[in-house]
């Protein structure tokens, strides 16, 4: 599949947005003005990993069919095993060593549950026990790791013309079982695969309309009327709390489906993007696409940041000199935001570099197609 930049840039969109739901923002979010940015204009962070989630089945499953229409005479359990080590390739080297010097460094929560780190079920414990914990923001990368290990078999196995029913069945059972646990059970969130496969497989369903021009552009009529509805849905869910604070919101449990809508009306106009300026500044331009590439790592390593190391590096710098300026300096709020993004940000690419870079060469020696 012929990479697409831009796809990249709406990856570091994304992890903007999680960032600012953990860490705040930069302006003063106390005012009118600043808390319509804040919580209206900027996506919230379940907007983003519903980005991501919606953006991890449009790439899996376009991968996979492209393995599967060009693989020739090559085994589908060929395709399926060498997914598999692309993938754990990715995942698998920071989050274990990251997991591993927690460990070592006795950061909370990971001795306890050490059991479901290791064996990416941490979503299945958030379940069962209904909170958070620090180390809880990689429900959501559980949640896409179960997902490799379901979406696969159903791609490769079933016949191209009955995936759609496949994916049609996906999107109910998400919607079904996100009303289940948030409404009937009172979950605080969607913790599992089955919860999440609406994102997923809507975005599976926009790969699979793309390989026929027809159903394709079908589709994207579709999504260009039914995205109008899911704005306006989208917000007016934003718009009533900041008008009328504590007001009930109706069918809250669609968020995600709807956060998925857009999502992927998004992807779609990334994909058909015409635009030279777009594509110039926006979608090509190069600081959002490296973002984009190191945002896994930066997913990954900002919370447990954020929880136990930024207020210590706050009071290194305070104590770093006598000057009482320089001390201000330190303690003012947008000063200290962009250094400690920044910090996040310099930790993701050393990891990127160091670390990922060099093992994603390895990826080479599994293509899908090699017999």
């Amino acid at each position: 599949m012929k990479k697409i930049n831009g796809l990249d840039t709406l990856r570091a969109f994304a992890v903007f947005f999680v960032i600012v739901e953990h860490f705040g923002v930069w302006f003063d979010d106390t005012s009118v003005s600043g808390k319509l940015v804040r919580y209206v204009i900027i996506p919230d962070g379940g907007f983003g990993v519903d980005l991501f989630f919606v953006l991890s089945g449009f790439l899996i499953t376009s991968i996979l069919f492209n393995a599967k229409r060009n693989g020739g005479n090559t085994s589908p359990f060929h395709i399926v095993r060498n997914f598999f080590v692309r993938r754990a390739l990715r995942i698998f080297p920071i989050y274990y060593l990251l997991l591993f010097l927690l460990f070592f460094f006795h950061y909370p929560d990971i001795k306890d549950h050490m059991g479901y780190y290791l064996t990416y079920t941490a979503n299945i414990l958030c379940f069962r026990t209904n909170t958070w914990n620090n180390f809880s923001h990689t429900w959501t990368l559980d949640v896409e790791e179960q997902f490799y290990l379901l979406w696969p078999w159903l791609v490769i196995f079933i016949k191209d013309r009955n995936f759609m029913y496949v994916a049609f069945v996906s999107i109910l059972l998400g919607i079904a079982s996100t009303y289940v646990v948030l409404t009937v059970q009172n979950h605080i969130a969607p913790f599992l695969v089955f919860n999440c496969m609406d994102s997923f497989a809507m975005g599976g369903l926009y790969a699979w309309a793309r390989l026929q021009a027809k159903t394709e552009k079908n589709f994207e009529r579709t999504l260009n009327l039914t995205v109008v509805a899911a704005l306006a849905v989208y917000f007016y869910w934003k718009l009533v709390p900041f008008i009328a604070n504590g007001a009930a919101l109706p069918c809250f449990f669609l968020t995600k489906t709807v956060n998925s809508i857009i999502s992927l009306w998004l992807i779609m106009l990334v994909v058909n993007n015409k635009s030279k300026w777009i594509g110039k500044y926006i979608l090509g331009n190069k600081i959002l696409n490296f973002i984009g590439k190191i945002s896994y790592g930066l997913y990954l390593y900002h919370y447990i940041y954020i929880a136990g190391y930024c207020a210590q590096v706050n009071s290194f710098l305070y104590h770093l000199t006598p000057y009482h300026v320089f001390n201000e300096t330190i303690h003012d709020h947008h000063f200290d935001y962009w250094i400690q993004v920044s910090i996040m940000v310099a930790i993701a690419v050393l990891s990127y570099l160091l670390i990922e870079k060099p093992l994603l060469k390895l990826k080479t020696r599994f293509n899908y197609n090699d017999k």
